[in-house]
């Protein structure tokens, strides 16, 4: 049985030990927190002690389990100089469960994602692509006017929410989104098959900052942009100012039904598309629902649909367009995805990322 120290008594360490089911397979020494307050306490069920009880700790692992791991680490290095032990991030125990759910799977693309996790630890892409974007630094500038963050998307201003407040922000979520569009990504949109034409009328639900949008509006006839989040409204308004002309954006969380806060995209759309991309956080095959007679009333139609948000939306996904004669294939690869919009936080599973759907009748 290895024997760990976890460092961190936050929201991180909670969920882990609220939710990961794997727990009792490990020997816990002790919690360290630099939190005066919360030594001589316990965390569930472990004793809370300070950072200093690392030199008379003996330990397999330490398992750093906030947000802040990089600055953790660095503390144990600088201060704690002679500790030989491994540290590990907030995703060790998912890694270890995600290790042993599929040690016995032949499938020849989980046996890659195995191995990269077995050197690397777990992320939601694993695979070497990733190594590029990891320490990627990119030009994020300020806007005087609005004081929005934004970086020079393939030439044009892409804006990002109020949220974001410094360069380091915005250059760690925008390297995310190169990583997930990248050629090599579960999680791309688009493919030889599955592409944007001149001319087509694309509709882009959830949109977020517009990644996927900005890159296809030279392409685009007219462009919807659907986005249930407050936040970034503002963001789209400044990236797409010089495009209003053919963009329509619009805020509304599309479901498979309508009420004062749900729509559907048939009660929102009223002519028929070319590309659909869809992205809602585990929220795709409700929305689908809602959008049948879209679908029937679209003769050539290209669809990306995000499948990684919860271990059912693949089923769930190809089962609708198989009833709805849309001819579907899944991106190459698997991505891994904690299921932090149900604050369940326990995925053990590898999951594709991306169903490709066409429609030409």
């Amino acid at each position: 049985m290895k024997k760990v120290i976890i460092w961190g008594t936050g929201y991180v360490a909670n969920q882990v030990f609220t939710h990961c089911r794997t727990l009792d397979q490990y020997e816990w020494i002790c919690v360290i927190d630099n939190d005066k307050d919360r030594w001589g306490g316990k965390f569930h069920g472990i004793p809370v002690v300070s950072p200093e009880s690392l030199r008379e700790k003996e330990t397999d692992i330490i398992v750093i389990l906030t947000d802040h791991y990089d600055e953790i680490r660095r503390q144990i290095a600088d201060q704690y100089p002679d500790i030989n032990v491994k540290v590990e991030n907030k995703n060790f125990f998912y890694k270890e469960s995600v290790l042993r759910r599929y040690r016995d799977n032949r499938d020849p693309g989980v046996t890659e994602v195995l191995g990269y996790i077995e050197k690397n630890g777990l992320e939601v892409f694993n695979y070497p692509f990733t190594e590029k974007y990891k320490k990627r630094e990119n030009l994020v500038r300020r806007d005087k006017e609005n004081g929005l963050f934004f970086v020079l998307h393939n030439g044009r201003r892409m804006y990002f929410s109020r949220k974001y407040q410094s360069e380091r922000e915005v250059n760690r979520y925008y390297n995310d989104l190169l990583t997930e569009q990248d050629e090599g990504s579960p999680h791309r949109y688009l493919s030889e098959e599955c592409f944007v034409k001149e001319g087509d009328i694309i509709l882009d639900v959830g949109a977020a900052e517009g990644f996927f949008s900005l890159d296809v509006i030279d392409r685009a006839s007219h462009l919807y942009i659907i986005e249930a989040e407050e936040e970034w409204i503002e963001a789209l308004q400044y990236t797409f100012k010089d495009y209003m002309d053919k963009v329509t954006l619009i805020r509304a969380y599309v479901s498979s039904y309508n009420d004062e806060k749900n729509i559907t995209l048939d009660s929102l759309i009223d002519s028929p598309v070319n590309f659909i991309k869809m992205d809602i956080e585990g929220n795709e095959w409700d929305a689908l629902k809602g959008m049948v007679r879209l679908i029937g009333d679209s003769h050539d139609l290209r669809m990306a649909v995000c499948a990684y948000h919860s271990d059912f939306d693949q089923e769930l996904i190809e089962s609708f367009m198989d009833k709805n004669n849309i001819v579907h294939t899944c991106t190459p690869g698997y991505m891994w995805f904690p299921d932090t919009i149900r604050q369940t936080y326990v995925s053990t599973s590898l999951n594709k990322g991306i169903i490709r759907g066409t429609k030409n009748e």
